[in-house]
Formats: structure tokens, C-alpha cells, sequence
């Protein structure tokens, strides 16, 4: 029987008057990875930085291997072999992808850079990962960036490995690799504790799970003694309806796009002659290796990245060379892939957030300045439609947990009459009951006389939720024949270029 590695006891934590967690107890064992589940706000976060040292505990008791431990501090932690890769990533775009490995456990005042590039190539191997040690780190998309936040882990010689969302950026066949690897970290006596929402993860890879709900725990199973649907009702406290799409009439084009080709970051052709229509009614799906073209589509489409040849027509109007101010007062929005850099203000308040790029419109703007009254009542629909956890709509908005700022990003896409929503993984780290009433709520809104394309890396959320999947691979566009439209191993084979 294999060792109790973690031992947390009696855990509560209070922030002023909010309790977090009541009494939890979490054991973990030694080559095992185990899952931590629950929904947005169930404490699964608090209680993995308390393990991490980030936090300290009100009451309770953290044992590893067997003796107590005392972490006031991160670095604490880490030296005792605990090493956390939470959902916010700290790259520091400025350093390169090398020192962003070391950064925080450099191997001396004086680093042989030889030495420590050899390290890193073993380590990136060990984990079937690339990089280019010496290329600054500022155009490295979200799933790199996850990838080398996980290979600081390896770096650092951490024992016991916390990964908060850690496949929310990968693609399934990285999600694949990288649970293979955990595994073999695992079998060699590695402890690995994975937050994630992601119950098909939790059957296929995870030997025990734990189930918190608002701040308590619920219970913990081992996963081959359990299923889905126990598990999904015991994160919410009642049995989950999932709806399939409806049978609909796609009704007139919405949105076309013809020919387009888009300028990369790097002067490349990042989009080549990409031709799809988007007509009313339709959720439409986009699969696709991350990397392979996603982000400048979409950017593009919103303005953002600059055109090389083509055109996009919405509602009959050529919009190809409007700004991003016309697109958005015209009906486009987009739910980016990256909230952080590409959505939100951290240090700007809810309420204020909840207006970006909704700003110059007649329902917000009065005269010159912002209309009162229609930011607070836009502030209380975007934090109702998605229920969201908050203390008030003038709190700053990085203080609110990943998933409800991601609930926030979402809502805020229904806003000022739409008429197409580009969305970029818009269920990345909200839990099961929320990404249900997420995906619900897009299909409403097409289904109303809107479209909508989304990007997920997960295949078989499309498959499950979407019409129709187009595939996006080396910046082309492909549509799977019409019996094929739903064939997960199909959509795979275009994914790789394999036809």
C-alpha cells in the first residue's frame, strides 16, 4: 500500500469575514495522482496554497511524509519539495524562455548558461516538450507558456506537483502526452495533485479524487470505484441534464469570410486564403493544434491583426478594412483567448470592466461621458448570467478567482446586441455546471438569429455542443465531409493534415 504523502487536517481558512474552507482534510498518496474538483469557489485553489505555502491557515494541520510542516512561505515549500503551477502563469515576457525556467531557483550567482540549456534540454525531453531557450519569452502563446510554468516543476526538483488547470491551453493529444508523463513522474514516486473541472480527465488518468463544495468537503473516491455522473452530482449536490444541440433551419449569412489571409506576429502568412460562412442560428465549432492559426483569425476578424489579402463581409456590409471600434459597434465580439492581456483592466473595478468596448456605444456613452446608471445595470446582468461570485461590483476585478472572471468575460459577449460571437475557449477553468449553462447560452443566442464560431481544445466538447466543426491547420481552413461532421478520429486526421 503506498505512503500517505500529504496529509492536510482540519483545514479552515478565513478571509475577514468570508470563510473559505471549513474543517477540510485531504490525504494524498505517494505515486498516485489525485484529483481536487468542485465548482468555481469551492475552495480547491485556497487549499492547494496553503499546501504551496502562499497562504497560511486559520485552523488545521499539513503533514508530508509523516512530519508536520510549517510553511511561511512559498520558498518554504519549495524546498520541502512542493512545487504548484497555478492557473495564472508568470511569465515574464522580457526574460527568455530559459530564465523564465530558472527564475526564482537559479543554480548560483554565476549560472553556466551551457550547463543550465543541457539541463533544461534533458528536462523538456523527459516531458516531450520544445522551446527555444535562448528566444524571449513575449511570443510565447498561453499552452507554451502552461508548458514551461509545468517543466519549473521538474526544474526545481519538486516531489509532491500541484497543477491548477494545468490542461485548460492544451490541445488533446498534449493533454494526452502530458498525463502520460505524470503518470511515469508518478511511477517514480512523484505525488501529483491536479485541480481541474475536466471530469473525463479524472476517469481516464487520476487514481483518487476529491469532491470540496463551498468550502467543505464532500468526500473522496477512488476513481475506478466511481463514475462521471457520481461525481458531477456530488460537485453540485444534484444530478446534471446535458442538452444536445437542437434540430434548426440555418436561416441567411451572417458573417462570410472569402480568401482571407493574415499577417502572423512574425511577418508570416499565419492565415492562408481562409473561406467559411457563419449563418443565423449556427454554433459552429474550430479544431485545431493550438498554434496552427486560431488566434489570428480571430483577431483578425475583430480588427486586430493586420490583413494581408481577402474579405469579410457581416450582414451583407464589407467590413475588411473597418476598426476594431466599428466591428464592435456593428455586432462582432470575441471572448479572446488570453482574458488577462486581451479582455480585462485587473486593476480597473467589475463595473468598469464590464463597459470595455461597449463604451462608445448610444446605450452606454451620454454625451461625453459614461451614463451611471447603464454601467451599473450592464454590471449586474454580466454578473447574474453566469452566476459569479463577488463582494461587490466596485471591487477590483483581479480580485476575483480565475473562473469568475472568466464568468464575467462571457456575459459581457451578450452585451449591446451582438450579432457574431467569436469565442476562444470560453469555458477554460469554469466548472461543469457553469461550462454546461455556457455552452446553453451560446447556442441560445445563435439560435435567436446570432452566429457563433468557437475555438476549444477540446474536441469532444465540439463534437458534443456544436452543428458543425470546421478545422483550422497550418492556417487553413477544412470542413469535414458532411458524414464526417461529427467523427472525432476524422476531425483528428485534418487536424494533422492527414486528409
Amino acid at each position: 500500500m503506498s505512503e500517505i504523502m500529504v496529509q492536510m487536517s482540519g483545514i479552515t481558512m478565513d478571509f475577514g469575514a468570508v470563510r473559505a474552507l471549513e474543517n477540510v482534510s485531504l490525504s494524498v498518496k505517494q505515486g498516485h495522482i489525485h484529483a481536487l474538483v468542485g465548482e468555481n469557489g469551492a475552495g480547491k485553489t485556497t487549499l492547494m496554497r496553503i499546501l504551496y505555502g502562499a497562504i497560511q491557515p486559520t485552523e488545521g494541520s499539513v503533514q508530508i511524509g509523516g512530519e508536520e510542516k510549517h510553511f511561511r512561505s512559498q520558498d518554504e515549500a519549495i524546498h520541502a519539495g512542493v512545487g504548484m503551477v497555478s492557473q495564472h502563469y508568470s511569465i515574464i515576457p522580457e526574460l527568455t524562455q530559459l530564465d523564465n525556467l530558472m527564475v526564482g531557483a537559479e543554480p548560483g550567482w554565476l549560472i553556466p548558461r551551457a550547463a543550465a540549456k543541457t539541463r533544461a534540454d534533458e528536462l523538456a525531453q523527459r516531458m516531450g516538450f520544445e522551446f527555444e531557450w535562448d528566444a524571449l519569452s513575449e511570443g510565447i502563446g498561453p499552452a507554451q507558456a502552461q508548458k514551461l510554468e509545468i517543466l519549473k516543476l521538474l526544474w526545481r526538483d519538486s516531489q509532491i506537483m500541484i497543477l491548477d488547470e494545468p490542461t485548460a491551453m492544451l490541445t488533446p493529444a498534449d493533454s494526452d502526452l502530458l498525463y502520460g508523463k505524470l503518470r511515469e513522474l508518478a511511477n517514480a514516486g512523484a505525488t501529483v495533485i491536479v485541480v481541474t473541472h475536466r471530469l473525463p480527465e479524472v476517469m481516464e488518468y487520476c487514481d483518487e479524487v476529491t469532491v470540496l463544495r463551498s468550502g467543505q468537503l464532500i468526500g473522496s473516491k477512488v476513481v475506478s470505484e466511481t463514475n462521471s455522473a457520481e461525481l458531477a452530482e456530488m460537485i453540485v449536490g444534484h444530478a446534471i441534464e446535458f442538452q444536445k444541440p437542437d434540430k434548426f433551419d440555418a436561416g441567411e449569412v451572417v458573417l462570410s469570410v472569402s480568401g482571407l489571409s493574415v499577417k502572423g506576429d512574425r511577418g508570416d502568412e499565419a492565415v492562408k486564403s481562409a473561406s467559411f460562412e457563419l449563418r443565423a442560428g449556427e454554433f459552429v465549432g474550430l479544431a485545431g493544434v493550438d498554434g496552427n492559426g486560431q488566434r489570428e483569425l480571430f483577431l483578425n476578424l475583430m480588427g486586430l491583426q493586420p490583413t494581408l489579402g481577402g474579405g469579410i463581409t457581416l450582414d451583407e456590409v464589407d467590413i475588411t478594412r473597418h476598426s476594431t471600434s466599428e466591428r464592435l459597434l456593428n455586432g462582432m465580439r470575441l471572448i479572446p483567448e488570453d482574458r488577462h492581456e486581451e479582455a480585462v483592466i485587473e486593476d480597473w473595478s467589475i463595473e468598469e470592466n464590464g463597459i470595455l468596448g461597449l463604451q462608445r456605444s448610444g446605450s452606454v456613452k451620454s454625451g461625453m461621458a459614461i451614463n451611471g446608471s447603464a454601467k451599473a445595470a450592464i454590471a449586474e446582468r454580466i454578473t447574474t448570467l453566469f452566476p459569479t461570485k463577488f463582494d461587490h461590483v466596485h471591487q477590483r476585478f483581479g480580485a476575483l478567482s480565475g473562473g469568475n472572471q472568466q464568468k464575467v468575460v462571457n456575459a459581457r459577449a451578450f452585451e449591446g446586441n451582438p450579432r457574431v460571437i467569436l469565442a476562444f475557449q470560453p469555458t477554460r477553468g469554469i466548472d461543469i455546471k457553469v461550462s454546461e449553462l455556457v455552452f446553453q447560452k451560446l447556442r441560445a443566442f445563435a439560435r435567436s438569429g446570432g452566429a457563433v464560431v468557437m475555438v476549444n481544445f477540446d474536441v469532444d466538447d465540439l463534437i458534443e455542443h456544436c452543428d458543425r466543426i470546421l478545422v483550422i491547420n497550418h492556417g487553413e481552413v477544412f470542413e469535414p465531409r458532411p458524414e464526417e461532421s461529427h467523427d472525432r478520429a476524422a476531425i483528428g486526421r485534418l487536424m494533422v493534415g492527414a486528409q
